[in-house]
């Protein structure tokens, strides 16, 4: 597996996360609930785009949709190969973390 940057990461989940609801919007919204870190669209375009290329999700468009905008809106959902990913990220971080404690003030 190719490893992905944290920014990757989190919208990896957050399309998982909102399941048939995953657009641009709403991927920036999920990642802000989670994280409290408010990124800019641009920012979460350019992971979204690349997790597209490179096979961890697909888009199809919508335009049935509930939405005013005469454009149609782009969807995201995950792909065999982003679930995986997803599974194989999950195994990782707790490999990693495993044993951690965390330090008390005194040893800080």
């Amino acid at each position: 597996m190719k490893e992905l940057t944290r920014k990757e990461e989190q919208v990896l989940l957050a399309v998982h996360h909102l399941q048939d609801d995953a657009y641009l919007i709403t991927i920036r919204e999920q990642i802000f609930h989670y994280t409290g870190t408010r990124y800019s669209v641009g920012t979460i375009y350019a992971p979204l785009n690349r997790l597209n290329i490179n096979g961890y999700i697909e888009s199809y468009s919508n335009r049935n949709s509930d939405f005013s905008s005469k454009k149609p809106i782009r969807f995201y959902r995950l792909t065999k190969k982003g679930h995986a990913a997803l599974v194989e990220l999950q195994r990782a971080y707790r490999r990693l973390w495993t044993d951690f404690v965390t330090p008390t003030k005194e040893k800080i």
